[in-house]
């Protein structure tokens, strides 16, 4: 069986799993965000990324939703269909502030990757895996960390318009878990996936160094808490949870090609 589809029967047992037991589901404000990116193009297909995004909610109401994101990486393709790579993300945010995934912790936050793309007849399929180490430093001075694992599917096809533009339609689903070796006995359980991301989007390509990319995401937080019932017996809120949180993106990536010509180049999408 090709790579592709065990990852996507694994994440489809997971996610059936997981609407078969959700007792509760809610959907939060609307999120905003919108990034820059600079990419240098380096020979057979590397490449050194910086990208600057924020991200707010559309709930005047509610403090501290603002956040700021700095994202840095390297990646260096083995060939045509492997890579590998490193990252980095600086995180300032307030205390409800949402970068990337819905309530995915940390303040420096360096990981590694492996990729695979695959072709099938004009359609390009992608597997990404990652693991972070979320280290949050707190007020108080204390910190605190934990390691995450996160596995993102995706699939595009490139339509030529032009020769100045293309689209590329794309439609992405990641998960994300964080790594857990030991758990107290009085500890309240936690779910198999903490984070979920469906994403769809719709790449353009307007030049050999420009892209814009509108995106939008239903972003989940899976929780469990311990539930909490009103005088008539009726619960109202904890248990197993699922907080939505949709999604509204904007990427804009400038590439430098220097030496590297764009008809030998492989072109990410945004989301890397």
């Amino acid at each position: 069986m090709p790579i592709f589809s065990r990852s996507l029967l694994v994440v489809g047992c997971l996610l059936l799993g997981l609407k078969a037991q959700a007792q509760r589901r809610s959907v939060a404000d609307i999120v905003v965000v919108p990034e820059v990116q600079v990419e240098l193009a380096l020979p057979a297909n590397d490449y050194v990324l910086v990208a600057l995004g924020v991200a707010g909610s559309t709930d005047e109401s509610a403090p501290n939703t603002t956040s700021a994101q700095l994202r840095l990486g390297y990646e260096h393709f083995w060939n045509e269909r492997w890579s590998v790579g490193a990252t980095l993300r600086v995180v300032a945010r307030g205390n409800n502030g949402l970068v990337e995934l819905p309530g995915l912790e940390g303040n420096v936050v360096p990981g590694l990757l492996l990729r695979h793309i695959g072709q099938l007849g004009k359609f390009r399929f992608g597997q990404r895996l990652g693991v972070e180490y979320l280290n949050t430093s707190q007020i108080s001075g204390a910190t605190a960390s934990r390691v995450v694992s996160r596995l993102r599917l995706d699939v595009d096809r490139a339509f030529v318009l032009s020769e100045k533009l293309a689209v590329r339609p794309r439609l992405a689903y990641e998960t994300a878990a964080y790594l857990r070796l030991q758990r107290d006995e009085d500890e309240e359980r936690e779910r198999v996936i903490d984070f979920g991301s469906l994403r769809a989007e719709a790449g353009l390509r307007l030049s050999p160094r420009f892209d814009l990319t509108p995106w939008l995401a239903y972003q989940t937080s899976y929780l469990n808490s311990l539930p909490q019932f009103d005088a008539t017996g009726k619960q109202v809120s904890g248990g197993r949870t699922n907080i939505i949180t949709p999604t509204f993106g904007l990427d804009l990536r400038l590439t430098l090609l220097a030496a590297v010509r764009e008809a030998d180049r492989l072109q990410l999408p945004t989301q890397h």
